[in-house]
């Protein structure tokens, strides 16, 4: 098998990173069109913005914890099958939720367990073939790919609102769930799991000349060789599995409650309905940015250095959101907010892969990644109880800016404690 597709001169692990991006953007811009059919909701079932933002919490909460399921099961089997399967949910999810507006309650169930589901199913098996396709170019594959999640979050609550504003919310809803199917199960078919299933080494490399060295990996600055990674069961044993969690838990909370309520947020400020999903699209345009060049720059100076950086801006940006009291301060935040997260997302799974390695980061990710979801929920269902409670979002922004701090410190705390993978090289290597 050649190392690239016949003609086109490029390695085929580029072609995955498009259709991963692909992926991306169809499962997230679904999932965070939420915020422009907030008010919608809240119009059609009468309710406060605890009950609307609980919705989007408990998918978000879904969808992270089915990743440790999808991520051990694409570990054992196709990874296409996986991904396909999870976007017939998704697209499920929308179709139909739009026939349950007789009751919040039904609404919820099947929005949040097909809708959860769904994209549990794609995005934890699709960042994890990103990052076993990828060494030397680990952190930049990962943000181009995971850059989708951006365009997502710009392109998905920005065209809900535009048909939003000429069609039903039930009937955007339908269109969202045909535009899923179709786009994202062409976008599956050019998904494998590792590129040893096409006779290929990552980065398009020759098969190593030294079999020793097979199953190995070069990583970091000084191209320092690891074993080819831990079991589930032995990252958890580490105390610096554990700090990285926390660290992922209190980094993803601001992301939710930015999402979900920067657009009641605007309003409230008396902005349009328009101009406050423009804000939501905002947070996307950065988080492009943000994967793209970003990712770039982790695979140079370091991709835990870079995302301690980033996380540290986030506290900073909070302030700024305090601050704002009108559509220009609050784009300016939303733009640069929205960048931040995005380096942090594309550095996530790079600083896994580092320190756990990838022969089990299915599962591993997956795991790691149930700390977003419960994220989700401080970040959207508290951030809305606060709210309903104090009629302001200042607790909750401060609240937020504090988090970014702790995730930092659990950074710091998790970089001190060294790898165990050496010491288990012999295990691993049975």
């Amino acid at each position: 098998m050649p190392r690239i597709f016949p003609g086109s001169g490029v390695f085929p692990g580029w072609f995955l990173v498009v259709a991963a991006h692909l992926l991306l953007m169809i499962i997230f811009g679904a999932a965070y069109s939420f915020g422009a059919f907030f008010t919608h909701l809240q119009q059609a079932f009468g309710a406060g913005s605890f009950s609307v933002a609980s919705i989007f919490s408990a998918t978000a909460f879904l969808y992270y914890a089915v990743g440790i399921v999808s991520g051990t099961i694409a570990d054992r089997i196709s990874t296409r099958l996986v991904v396909a399967a999870g976007i017939v949910s998704l697209s499920a999810g929308f179709f139909g939720a739009s026939f349950m507006t007789g009751s919040l309650i039904g609404f919820l169930i099947v929005f949040c367990s097909l809708v959860g589901l769904g994209v549990g199913l794609v995005y934890v098996p699709t960042v994890t073939a990103v990052q076993r396709w990828f060494i030397r170019n680990r952190a930049a594959a990962s943000g181009l790919a995971l850059a989708g999640t951006g365009l997502g979050t710009f392109v998905g609550p920005v065209t809900a609102g535009a048909l939003l504003t000429i069609l039903p919310f039930e009937t955007t809803l339908r269109i969202f769930a045909a535009v899923i199917l179709v786009l994202g199960l062409v976008a599956a078919l050019r998904i494998h799991g590792a590129p040893e299933a096409l006779g290929l080494q990552p980065d398009g490399d020759p098969p190593p000349a030294n079999p020793t060295t097979a199953g190995r990996e070069i990583t970091g600055r000084n191209a320092r060789s690891v074993t080819a990674g831990l079991s589930l069961a032995q990252a958890a044993q580490t105390a610096r599995f554990h700090w990285y969690f926390a660290a992922i838990l209190f980094g993803s909370i601001g992301l939710f409650l930015a999402l979900v309520h920067i657009n009641p947020y605007a309003q409230a400020l008396g902005l349009t309905d328009s101009r406050a999903n423009l804000l939501i699209g905002l947070i996307g345009i950065g988080n492009i940015g943000g994967r793209l060049f970003l990712g770039r720059l982790g695979d140079r100076i370091g991709p835990l250095r870079l995302l301690v950086l980033l996380t540290f801006s986030l506290a900073l940006l909070n302030g700024l959101w305090l601050a704002a009291g009108g559509f220009a301060v609050l784009a300016v935040f939303a733009i640069a907010f929205g960048a931040a997260n995005g380096g942090c997302i594309a550095l996530y799974p790079a600083v896994a892969a580092g320190w756990f390695g990838t022969r089990h980061l299915g599962a591993i990710l997956g795991t790691l990644y149930l700390a977003v979801g419960i994220a989700a929920i401080a970040g959207g269902s508290l951030a809305g109880l606060l709210f309903d409670l104090t009629r302001s979002y200042a607790a909750s922004i401060l609240s937020s800016g504090a988090c970014a701090l702790l995730s930092v410190a659990c950074m710091t705390l998790a970089d001190r404690r060294q790898p165990v993978m050496t010491d288990m090289s012999h295990r691993l290597a049975e």
